[in-house]
C-alpha cells in the first residue's frame, strides 16, 4: 500500500472524497475503483461488490493457514458475515436488513443525541466504563427511536455519560449477534473488518457475547478499499489489459458534478393540503396545568364542557355520570371524558416520560383540580385503558376494560364517521393500519421495530432549526421536498444532513421528513391494495397538516381528520366501556389514586436481543409489568 486516508462523510460523499483526494496529494493519473454502498456516488472505472473486497482483502494480506472461517463486516450502513470453506472460498453470506440498527450511522446519530464529537469519542468513553468497571444499562439498539427513549430513561436514572455509551455499543454488538449469528455461536476464527472493527467497546462484546476471539487486521477501516484495489489489480494482471482509463489529479473535481446536479431536483411538491376538508385543533378553550413533579398536562375543553357548568359538586345527587377513556402510549399518555350521550367533555395529555403510572396520575389531579375550581362533580360510571401500557395501567387503576389500539381506534373511527373502511394511525413511536367494514376491523398491521415512520422522527427534524411543533406545517407547505430515503431515521437524517450541505433551507427538509415519513408508512406499515375510498388520520401526528397533505398527494384521495384525532385512542376506549354498560359499579379506584405511593421498580426482561428494561408495580397481592417492545422471539406486543 502506497498510501492511505479516512474520512467519515456523514452523507457529504462529494466533500469528503475530495479532502482524501487533497489528502493523498496525487501527483500522477490514478485508476479510480469503488465499493461500499456509497461508491456510486464516484465515476469509478469498476466498482466490486463489498463481499468481493472483503474475500479478495483476506486472500491477499492472510497467509493461507491464517485464513478465517468467517468474516464479520460492520461499515456505516451495512453489516454482514461471510461465511468460507477451508480454503478461504466463499460459501455464503448474512446481511443486515434496510434498517441501521447495528451499523456504525446508528453510533454516530447517537453520538450527536449525546452531543460528543462523534462515534469516535464515544467509543473511548465505553471503554473507560469497561475499564472502571462501570455499570451497563440496557439500550435497545434494534431501533434509533427507541435508544434514544432508553437513552433518556438512562440518564434520568442516573447513568454517567460512560456508562450510556459503553450501554449503546453492548446494544449494538447484541443485534449483530441476535441478525448475522445462528443461535448466538459464531464460526472461528473470525476476522473482524471496517469502520465499526476500530471500536474497541463494540469488538469486546462481541467476544463477550460469542465467546470468540475477534481478529482484527491493521487499519480494518480500509480493509475493503483494499481489497477492491487489489481486485481490479488482479483482474487486469489475469487479462494482460495494459493502458487502463485513468483520471488525472486536475481531473479529480469533475467525479461528482452530475451526481450533484440530480440531487439538488426537488421531487414532491409542496406537502399543502387540496382535497381534504382540516378541522380547526384550535376552535376551542385550551388550558395547562402542573401537577406534582412539574408535570405539564394540556386540557383540552370542548363546547359540551361548558354546556353542562350549571352542575354544581355542591348537590352529590346532581354529580354528571362520565365515562372515562385512557390511552398509555411509549410517547404521549392520553384520555378523554365522555358524557352518557358520548360527547367528548374534555381531553387531557400528557408526556408518559418513561412513567406510566406517574403520567396517569397527573391526569387524575388535573381532572380533579379543574372539577374543583369550576364548581363540578363527577361520577365516573366506568373506566377503560389501551395502547401500550393499558394492561399495567389498566391493573393500577381499576379499569373495567382493557382493550388494544386497533380495536380502540375502530371504535372511534365508526362513531366519527360509519362510513369509513381504512385507517391510517401514527403515533409516537409506533404506526397502525387498519382496514374496517360497518365498523368491524377486517385486517390490521403495525410497525415491529422500526419507528421510522413516526412522530419521534418529526420531532427531531422540528428541533434541528429550534422550530416549534406546531409551527412545521406552516413552515413546510411552502416548499417543493428534495428526495430523501425512507429506510431508517439513521439514513432519512443522513440524507437531510446531506441536502442541507448542498443549499437546502431547514422549511424545504422539513417537507422532505414529512414525505419521508410518509413513504416509510406506504411501505412498511400498510398495504397499498387495501386501502380503501374513505380513509382517516389518526393520532397526534394528524395535527400535523404538511404530514395529513404528504399522504393526501400520495394517495390522490382526501383523508378525513376529526378534532379529536389526537385523542381517538382513549375516546374509543371510552366508547367501548359505554357500550358494554356493565349496570354494576364500576371497578376504578377513584381521581384520589394520585394521591397515592405506588411503588414502581425497573428490572430488564431477557427473552430476546431486545433487552427490554419494564417497569414492575406492586398493586396490593399483584404485580404488574409495562415496557415491552415488540417481541421477535415472541412474536407479539
Amino acid at each position: 500500500m502506497v498510501s492511505s486516508a479516512y474520512r467519515a462523510h456523514n452523507g457529504r460523499i462529494e466533500a469528503a472524497t475530495q479532502a482524501i483526494l487533497a489528502d493523498l496529494a496525487l501527483n500522477r493519473p490514478v485508476v479510480v475503483v469503488g465499493t461500499g454502498s456509497g461508491s456510486g456516488s464516484v465515476d469509478a472505472h469498476v466498482r466490486y461488490y463489498w463481499q468481493v473486497a472483503c474475500v479478495t482483502a483476506m486472500r491477499a494480506r492472510l497467509a493461507r493457514e491464517s485464513y478465517p472461517a468467517a468474516i464479520l463486516m460492520v461499515g456505516g450502513e451495512e453489516f454482514g458475515l461471510i461465511e468460507l470453506d477451508e480454503h478461504g472460498r466463499y460459501r455464503g453470506a448474512r446481511t443486515n436488513s434496510s434498517c441501521a440498527a447495528g451499523t456504525g450511522s446508528f453510533l454516530d446519530q447517537q453520538a450527536e443525541r449525546l452531543m460528543l464529537g462523534g462515534a469516535v469519542e464515544l467509543a473511548q468513553a465505553a471503554v473507560r466504563n469497561a475499564r472502571s468497571n462501570g455499570a451497563l444499562p440496557d439500550i435497545a439498539s434494534r431501533c434509533s427511536v427507541f435508544a434514544k427513549t432508553d437513552v433518556i430513561h438512562a440518564q434520568q436514572e442516573g447513568y454517567s455519560l460512560d456508562e450510556i455509551c459503553d450501554g449503546l455499543c453492548c446494544g449494538l454488538a447484541r443485534n449483530l449477534v441476535a441478525s448475522v449469528f445462528s443461535e448466538g455461536k459464531a464460526p472461528q476464527p473470525l476476522l473482524f473488518v471496517n469502520g465499526v472493527a476500530c471500536n474497541q467497546a463494540v469488538g469486546n462484546h462481541l467476544q463477550r457475547l460469542l465467546g470468540a476471539t475477534l481478529n482484527r487486521p491493521a487499519h480494518p477501516e480500509l480493509f475493503m478499499a483494499y481489497g477492491a484495489a487489489q481486485a481490479y489489480l488482479e483482474a487486469t494482471q489475469d487479462s494482460g489489459a495494459v493502458n487502463a482509463p485513468t483520471l488525472e489529479p486536475a481531473a479529480a473535481g469533475g467525479l461528482f458534478r452530475e451526481e450533484t446536479q440530480k440531487a439538488s431536483e426537488p421531487h414532491n411538491v409542496p406537502p399543502k393540503l387540496r382535497r381534504s376538508m382540516y378541522p380547526d385543533f384550535d376552535g376551542h378553550s385550551r388550558e395547562e396545568y402542573t401537577a406534582a413533579g412539574d408535570r405539564v398536562v394540556e386540557i383540552d375543553l370542548y363546547e359540551s364542557w361548558s354546556a353542562h357548568a350549571d352542575v354544581r359538586s355542591g348537590d352529590s345527587a346532581a354529580a354528571q355520570p362520565v365515562l372515562l377513556g385512557i390511552d398509555i402510549g411509549s410517547t404521549s399518555t392520553k384520555a378523554a371524558v365522555l358524557s352518557e350521550a358520548g360527547q367528548v367533555l374534555l381531553g387531557l395529555y400528557t408526556r408518559t416520560a418513561g412513567r406510566p403510572i406517574v403520567a396517569v396520575q397527573a391526569l387524575f389531579e388535573s381532572l380533579e383540580k379543574l372539577c374543583v375550581r369550576d364548581g363540578r362533580a363527577l361520577t365516573i360510571m366506568g373506566v377503560a385503558t389501551t395502547g401500550s401500557g393499558r394492561k399495567f395501567a389498566g391493573a393500577v387503576i381499576g379499569a373495567d376494560t382493557v382493550l388494544d389500539e386497533i380495536t380502540a381506534h375502530a371504535r372511534a373511527a365508526f362513531e366519527l364517521d360509519p362510513e369509513l373502511d381504512t385507517i391510517i394511525e401514527i403515533g409516537g413511536q409506533d404506526a397502525k393500519f387498519t382496514t374496517m367494514r360497518a365498523g368491524r376491523v377486517t385486517f390490521s398491521q403495525m410497525n415491529t421495530v422500526c419507528a421510522a415512520g413516526t412522530g419521534s422522527f418529526l420531532e427531531e427534524q422540528a428541533a434541528r432549526p429550534d422550530l416549534p411543533l406546531h409551527e412545521f406545517a406552516e413552515r413546510a407547505e411552502r416548499y417543493a421536498a428534495p428526495l430523501v430515503s425512507d429506510r431508517c431515521t439513521v439514513f432519512m437524517e443522513r440524507d437531510i444532513s446531506t441536502c442541507l450541505a448542498r443549499g437546502s433551507t431547514p422549511d424545504e427538509l422539513l417537507a422532505a421528513a414529512a414525505y419521508a415519513v410518509t413513504e416509510n408508512y406506504l411501505q412498511k406499515v400498510a398495504v397499498q391494495a387495501a386501502i380503501g375510498d374513505r380513509v382517516c388520520f389518526q393520532g397526534a401526528t394528524a395535527k400535523n397538516r404538511a404530514l395529513v397533505a404528504a399522504f393526501e398527494h400520495k394517495l390522490g384521495r382526501p383523508l378525513f381528520v376529526s378534532r379529536y384525532a389526537h385523542l381517538t385512542g382513549a375516546f374509543g376506549a371510552a366508547l367501548t366501556v359505554m357500550d358494554e354498560n356493565r349496570g354494576g359499579e364500576s371497578s376504578f379506584r377513584g381521581l384520589g389514586l394520585h394521591r397515592e405511593e405506588i411503588p414502581v421498580r425497573t428490572k430488564t426482561c431477557e427473552i430476546c436481543s431486545n433487552r427490554c428494561r419494564i417497569r414492575v408495580a406492586r398493586v396490593g397481592d399483584h404485580e404488574v409489568a409495562y415496557g415491552f417492545l415488540w417481541c421477535a422471539d415472541r412474536k407479539s406486543v
